[in-house]
């Protein structure tokens, strides 16, 4: 992971369980509506990660969480991330990103 970037990469085959989590909101001058997140491999989103939820009102938050488990191939390493793939603008706060190599 470099310091400031969004972006975590795994280096050792194995599989890998990929966990995030935080508080979202619609920013204030926003349009309330869905909130969309989901885990990235890649730059491609994973299968079954997507995280959606609707805010009752501006600035109010509302926590999301998801946990995938990720392949690393021996001649290979991923780039992993969590992006915002809905059409509502979003702020994050106490956000968790957790990667755990299983075997």
């Amino acid at each position: 992971h470099e310091e400031g970037s969004s972006r975590f990469v795994a280096l050792k085959p194995g599989v890998y369980q990929v966990s995030f989590n935080g508080n979202v909101t619609t920013p204030t001058g926003g349009v309330l509506g869905p909130i969309q997140f989901e885990i990235t491999q890649d730059g491609e989103v994973v299968a079954g990660s997507k995280m959606v939820v609707t805010p009752a009102a501006i600035g109010t938050l509302v926590n999301i969480s998801s946990t995938v488990l990720i392949r690393v191939f021996c001649d290979c390493c991923v780039s992993l991330g969590v992006r915002n793939t809905g059409v509502a603008d979003a702020n994050v706060q106490d956000a968790n990103f957790v990667i755990t190599r299983e075997c």
